[in-house]
């Protein structure tokens, strides 16, 4: 009942209304924020959507809005006035990006915006959070007692849905609190998970490992890819001291502009976080646009250091997006009151 109520409150003609009669004459612009697909069939992850699910949203965007390039919003003539406009990015720079994800832009002629960690690019060491969840995911694990290392006794609800998706949080969200990867603490979990599921680890990581160099440049070539910087080392920047965080952005853009012949000036923030000494750093390193992870809609006035985008995950189907996309629009095109 739920679901059938939402995706009756996201169906693509409430989008196209209230932009129509809500927008009072000014472009409407929303940015989501995915990750990278999977196969149907292969076990869920929190941010991982499965690339049918995927292509029905292309569609369902396709007969709601308008897609754009990160391009045109320097260039506010180019937006449509009458519809919805809206800008897919990635984050992080997964393989699937260029095996899964592509192809379908591609084929559906929509650009998107790709945000890449040049650090694991070059090592090819996995984002840490796919050390504990490819395990857990793909043994269906119920527990993880993390008690020995300052953690929790963590339980996850068994059906893969929604309640799973909290309980995994709770985790990651944990380890973010303790700090980054070479924290002590959150070094000792991640070594012991490593020893005594790393062997499941390995079995499954090699379709989820980060893009080559040579990747990212095949992608760049593409008429309907650009590219971003998510920092260099893909840590939680608040965390860093003032060289190791002007080194994470300065080195990732220029690297990046070494394979694609043109430096990024988008960076999104890894997992947004972000401060006011976050986005100094990033206008002195060559940045003019940042993005956080706080839902909004993109406007022309917004702060360019910490602009809003809608995190689309791997359990939000059709329906939920749709229902997320419409109330954000909702609220956002409500009438001021003075």
């Amino acid at each position: 009942m739920r679901e059938a109520v939402k995706s009756l409150l996201g169906h693509p003609a409430l989008t196209r209304g209230m932009v129509r009669f809500g927008g009072r004459g000014a472009p409407v612009v929303a940015v989501l924020c995915y990750h990278d697909l999977r196969e149907d069939g292969d076990f869920a992850n929190w941010l991982r959507l499965p690339v049918s699910e995927f292509e029905r949203q292309l569609d369902w965007l396709g007969r709601a809005a308008r897609f754009i390039a990160p391009e045109d919003l320097d260039a506010p003539e180019r937006l449509d006035r009458r519809r919805l406009n809206v800008l897919l990015t990635f984050d992080d720079g997964y393989l699937n990006n260029l095996k899964l994800a592509l192809p379908l832009l591609e084929a559906h002629r929509v650009p998107a915006l790709f945000f890449v960690s040049t650090g694991p690019m070059q090592s090819q060491q996995p984002f840490w959070p796919d050390l504990v969840l490819t395990p857990v995911q793909a043994l269906h694990l119920e527990r993880l007692d993390l008690t020995a290392f300052g953690f929790a006794d963590y339980r996850f609800h068994p059906v893969d849905d929604g309640r799973r998706w909290e309980d995994l949080q709770r985790l990651l969200v944990d380890f973010k609190r303790a700090g980054n990867a070479d924290h002590p603490r959150v070094a000792a979990a991640l070594a012991h998970i490593t020893d005594t599921h790393g062997a499941t680890a390995a079995e499954h990581l090699q379709r989820f490992r980060p893009l080559t160099a040579d990747e990212v440049g095949t992608m760049s070539r593409s008429p309907w890819v650009r590219i971003g910087s998510h920092s260099h080392d893909h840590v939680l920047l608040t965390y860093l001291d003032d060289q190791a965080l002007a080194m994470n952005l300065a080195e990732s853009r220029r690297i990046l502009g070494a394979i694609t012949e043109s430096p990024p000036t988008d960076l999104a923030y890894p997992n947004g976080s972000w401060d006011e000494r976050i986005a100094a750093a990033a206008r002195q390193a060559g940045y003019t646009r940042a993005w956080v992870d706080h839902p909004g809609l993109f406007t022309p006035d917004a702060p360019k250091m910490a602009l809003p985008r809608l995190g689309v995950g791997g359990y939000d189907s059709l329906g939920v997006l749709g229902f997320a996309l419409n109330r954000r629009l909702a609220l956002g095109l409500a009438p001021t009151r003075r």
